[in-house]
Formats: C-alpha cells, sequence, structure tokens
C-alpha cells in the first residue's frame, strides 16, 4: 500500500493512498463546490449509476465536471469516452509501472517533468525532451504510456486545475523521431485527449525547433481537429523570449530559461513521483 509522500515539492500534492476501496482521501469535496458545481456534479453520478460506470463516489466526479466548464451534456459524454477508452485500448491504458523494463528503457531516453509550480491561471506545466538522440532506443508506444501516466497523476489530486500546458523541447529531436510515431496510436492518442481526458489541453509549445519540424507536422495532419492546431506554437530557434510571454519563467526548467532546477534533476523526482504512484495507477486502469 501506498503512503502519502513526505515531502511535497512546491505545489505537487501528496500521493494518495490506495485502500480496499480504492484511493484513499478525495482532493475536492461537493461541500468545497458552490450550489450549482455540485449539482451538475450530483447529475453526472446518478448518471453514472445509471450507466453502471466504474465509479466508486461522487467525488470522483469532479474532475469530468471541471474540465467540462459544469456543462452535463459535456462531462458525460466525457466520463463515457473515458473508461469506453480504457476498455477499448488496453494498448494505452496497461503496464503503468515504471520498474517495468520498456519504461526503465525509455526513461532513460526521454526526459520529462511535472513543474512544481502551477501558472497564475491554475495551469499545470508538463515538460518533454530527450536525453538521447538515437532514434533505435525511441519507442513511441512507451512515450504515450508515461504521457498518460503524468496526466493522470494531475487530473487524480488536482481535478480542479484549470488545465494542461505542454513544452516539448524538440534541441535532440530529428525528423527519424517523426517516422517512429507511426499512423494509428497518434491518431488514438490524439482523440482520447480531445474527447475523453478530463484534463483541459491550453497549449502545446515546441521549442529549440529546426527546420525538420515543419516537415514532420505534415506528417501529423491526419491527427487532431483544428482547435487542437491552434493551440500548437512552434518555436525556432533558442530563443525562448516568446514562450515565457506565456509560460512564466518560474514555471520552466532552468534549460529553458526558467527559474526551476534543471530537468535532470526535475525528470528524476517526476520519475520517483510515478514509482510512488503504482498503486493508484493499478486502481485506475484495472
Amino acid at each position: 500500500m501506498l503512503q502519502p509522500h513526505s515531502v511535497v515539492d512546491g505545489d505537487l500534492p501528496a500521493v494518495p493512498v490506495v485502500g480496499p476501496g480504492g484511493v484513499v482521501g478525495v482532493p475536492v469535496r461537493l461541500g468545497d463546490l458552490d450550489g450549482r458545481r455540485a449539482d451538475v456534479v450530483r447529475e453526472l453520478a446518478q448518471w453514472a449509476r445509471e450507466q453502471k460506470l466504474p465509479v466508486t463516489s461522487d467525488e470522483e466526479l469532479v474532475k469530468f465536471a471541471h474540465s467540462c466548464d459544469y456543462d452535463p451534456a459535456a462531462a458525460k459524454k466525457c466520463a463515457k469516452g473515458f473508461f469506453a477508452f480504457r476498455k477499448q485500448s488496453p494498448d494505452m491504458f496497461s503496464a503503468w509501472d515504471t520498474g517495468l523494463p520498456n519504461l526503465r528503457s525509455i526513461l532513460d531516453v526521454i526526459a520529462v517533468a511535472i513543474m512544481p509550480r502551477k501558472t497564475p491561471e491554475n495551469y499545470r506545466v508538463i515538460v518533454n525532451s530527450l536525453q538521447t538522440g538515437d532514434t533505435a532506443k525511441y519507442v513511441f508506444a512507451d512515450v504515450v504510456r508515461v504521457l498518460l501516466m503524468l496526466m493522470e497523476s494531475i487530473f487524480v489530486t488536482e481535478p480542479t486545475v484549470d488545465g494542461v500546458v505542454m513544452v516539448h523541447d524538440m534541441s535532440l529531436a530529428c525528423f527519424g523521431h517523426f517516422l517512429k510515431f507511426g499512423w494509428s496510436l497518434p491518431k488514438k492518442m490524439g482523440a482520447y485527449m480531445q474527447e475523453a481526458l478530463p484534463l483541459k489541453q491550453r497549449t502545446t509549445h515546441l521549442v529549440n525547433c529546426s527546420g525538420f519540424v515543419d516537415k514532420g507536422l505534415k506528417l501529423m495532419s491526419h491527427v487532431g481537429d483544428r482547435d487542437s492546431w491552434g493551440r500548437l506554437h512552434v518555436h525556432k530557434g533558442a530563443d525562448v523570449a516568446e514562450l515565457h510571454q506565456i509560460v512564466p519563467p518560474d514555471c520552466l526548467p532552468r534549460e529553458l530559461g526558467g527559474s526551476l532546477p534543471g530537468m535532470r534533476e526535475l525528470h528524476d523526482r517526476t520519475v520517483q513521483r510515478l514509482a510512488e504512484f503504482k498503486d493508484v495507477f493499478l486502481s485506475q486502469t484495472s
């Protein structure tokens, strides 16, 4: 059984404990919400029971309501898609264990970190980069697993966060990495993030971009809708001033001109955090 995280870095919430009935302790209770929002969650809970969705408490549904601006119809669609994707795509929603050889391997290839400080808009920031440019070691299916684990760890502990900002550092990337994506998995990942992820996608930033990025993005034109592409920002060269206009430096690692520690330290902290989520992930994906 997991124990609560003894040291919380920045404003990252403690890792939940898992008990016989599931995750113990809820980060948001209905009493914390105003009347209208609480009523939407209760309506959603009644609907979930009628649909026989695997929900153990009303509070579990706050993430769906909040990510859909407390629109009951949108929240129901999101919740239904959330559970359907898990059932239909076990390749994406299984083996979420950083101790497995494939995940240990990919976590030596990529560097990922949840920034331990939210933006003033109440957004959580995820930074993703490469530790090596060797495409032979880059397994996109495992990268997807890690990114899904990161986002799950956010909405499980912060169901009322107002969105996530993704920053991908392309300094060690090449066109060969785009070729490793394949066709179907990016499309499936994009559909999940648009239709069923209970976490608003705010902006996505590609930084330290070279000329090959435009060519690579053309390969990905089948993924996502117009709104998704409208949230994508491509930052050419090493100048991060444009990025800082959207993401404050105090929410970024040292390599991107931020005031937080370097990616190596933030990556190691994040990998440890994901390891401590092992039982939580098992309770959410089994």
